[in-house]
């Protein structure tokens, strides 16, 4: 009965939704740039006429439809002036283990007739978690933002330029400024999701016919567009000659995540039935590993086709990499020994302080972090108490959600690996012991095979040391495969980028198990 339920527990770990926040945010960004604004800057060599327009859009991963997208366009008046509001909207219905998930994004933007951006207001839905709602406003060369998350608001500031601009400029640089085959192009661009600025690049490559959709074909210039604030993530746009992109398509999870514009009617057309199960696609078939989170240390070899696979996983006290070749290495995975001794920690605040997905500060992060220790002073020992705590109180597991804080985890108490993990990380500075999250691939027992995966790390004896609150079995084996971590600070990078190295290699990474060693007794 034991080992049905952690198996039962296990398959709710893997992180496929905080993966699709992410692809959202980039049809959000695809789906508003149908802006015919006129365009003032030094890049534009024609004008376009400004003017009222809707489009529709359907999203599919390979062959099978998961949702649509819809952007519209209004000028307005606004205090005498003329002002451009763009919209648009992102919704994807999916599968993770059978059930059914429903995601979106909401942005609006204004600019003025420039194309310089005066506010905006962007929201990340995730039922049954809360909305994150993040809305700014120009003034005095600053942009002023306010973040909501699990109803609590935060105030902060970005140095603000006019030559920055909304994420419905994109079409308007292909609009107002030709792109020849061969030409590269950029410009910086608001993320809303990520409050920060990126540096847009678009290489053009050639014109080619291009399959749209209903069996339609045109010819489109090809455009690879990349972004700073999310490195190694291609989006290729096809662009007519009057500067439409009736088709953008990404990697997405091994697969093909396609855009086709198309009428209203066939956008909204119901997806029942057979939505996609990405938790199920996304595994990584292993051979078994029996009582893999019991073990003591695992040999894996581990390939990554035209990538050294190298570069994205952690090395550290408990992994260590050899090179085998430029493809393949061999990862020496094994448990952490148990801290004996607690000198004060050698560790930036970012690991102690409460941050806005963290919030170690709230009464009921605090009041568990009590229940859980009790009376219990070795900082080991309280550790260990407090993952066991998330283990048996958050009951209510939830696959719907991508990343809760640990606020709203503390009020709702569901979710699932990421939800254990952010709670216990908050728990852990709530005692003053230093925490972060992990993210990367676990074995699944019951399906023998890796998924993607979050757990929590906490500062004790002056190394980092991995707990597993959806497990719960006092710290883990060797049955973890570590990518990156992150203490989850307001000034680091976004939560959701933390995944990225995961995007970059579920489809592409085979993972043999060499050797094992169980756990002595």
């Amino acid at each position: 009965m034991k080992t049905h339920l952690l198996e039962k527990k296990q398959n709710q770990t893997p992180t496929v939704l905080a993966w699709i926040s992410i692809f959202l945010f980039l049809l959000s960004i695809c789906a508003c740039s149908r802006n015919p604004a006129s365009e003032t800057g030094s890049t534009a060599t024609s004008k376009t006429t400004i003017q009222d327009e809707d489009v529709w859009q359907v999203i599919y991963v390979n062959s099978q439809r998961i949702g649509y997208a819809y952007s519209q366009t209004r000028i307005e008046d606004q205090a005498g002036h003329k002002v451009i509001r763009s919209q648009s909207d992102s919704f994807l219905k999916i599968k993770r283990f059978g059930q059914v998930i429903n995601m979106g994004t909401h942005l609006k933007t204004t600019e003025n007739t420039k194309g310089e951006l005066l506010s905006y207001t962007f929201e990340m839905k995730n039922p049954p978690a809360e909305s994150t709602v993040s809305k700014g406003v120009v003034e005095d060369g600053k942009l002023k933002i306010n973040t909501q998350v699990a109803n609590k608001v935060k105030q902060s500031e970005l140095k603000w330029n006019p030559a920055f601009h909304a994420p419905s400029y994109l079409e308007r640089i292909f609009k107002t400024s030709q792109i020849k085959p061969g030409e590269e192009k950029s410009f910086s661009m608001l993320l809303p999701e990520y409050n920060k600025v990126t540096e847009v690049k678009l290489l053009a490559l050639d014109y080619e016919t291009t399959e749209l959709y209903g069996d339609r074909s045109e010819n489109c210039l090809h455009v690879k567009m990349t972004q700073s604030a999310l490195p190694g993530m291609i989006v290729d746009l096809y662009v007519t000659e009057d500067g439409e992109i009736p088709k953008t398509a990404m990697d997405f999870l091994g697969s093909s995540m396609l855009t086709y514009t198309v009428s209203k009617e066939i956008a909204l057309e119901e997806i029942s039935g057979e939505e996609l199960d990405l938790a199920v696609q996304t595994l990584i078939k292993v051979k078994s590993l029996p009582r893999a989170h019991d073990t003591t240390k695992v040999l894996y070899k581990v390939t990554l086709p035209g990538e050294d696979p190298a570069k994205l996983l952690a090395t550290g006290e408990t992994q260590q990499i050899k090179s085998l070749d430029k493809n393949s290495i061999e990862l020496t995975v094994s448990k952490a020994p148990v801290p004996t001794q607690f000198p004060k920690s050698k560790v930036g605040s970012e690991f102690v302080t409460p941050t806005q997905f963290v919030q170690s500060d709230d009464p009921r992060i605090i009041k568990y972090a009590k229940e859980a220790v009790k009376s219990e002073k070795n900082p080991w020992k309280q550790a260990l108490l407090m993952e066991r705590y998330v283990y048996k109180n958050l009951r209510k597991k939830n696959f719907s959600t991508a990343l809760a804080s640990a606020a709203e985890v503390a009020k709702n108490m569901e979710g699932d690996c990421t939800e254990h993990a952010v709670l216990l990380a908050a728990m852990l500075r709530a005692q003053n012991l230093p925490s972060r999250v992990a993210v990367g691939m676990v074995y699944i027992p019951n399906r023998s095979s890796f998924g993607g995966h979050m757990w929590t790390e906490v500062f004790l004896d002056n190394r980092w040391i991995p707990l597993d609150a959806t497990l719960g079995k006092g710290g883990i084996g060797a049955g973890h495969i570590k990518l990156t971590d992150s203490s989850l600070a307001d000034n680091a990078p976004a939560p959701l980028t933390i995944f990225l190295p995961l995007l970059q290699t579920v489809g592409k990474l085979s993972i043999e198990i060499i050797d094992s060693t169980p756990k002595s007794k």
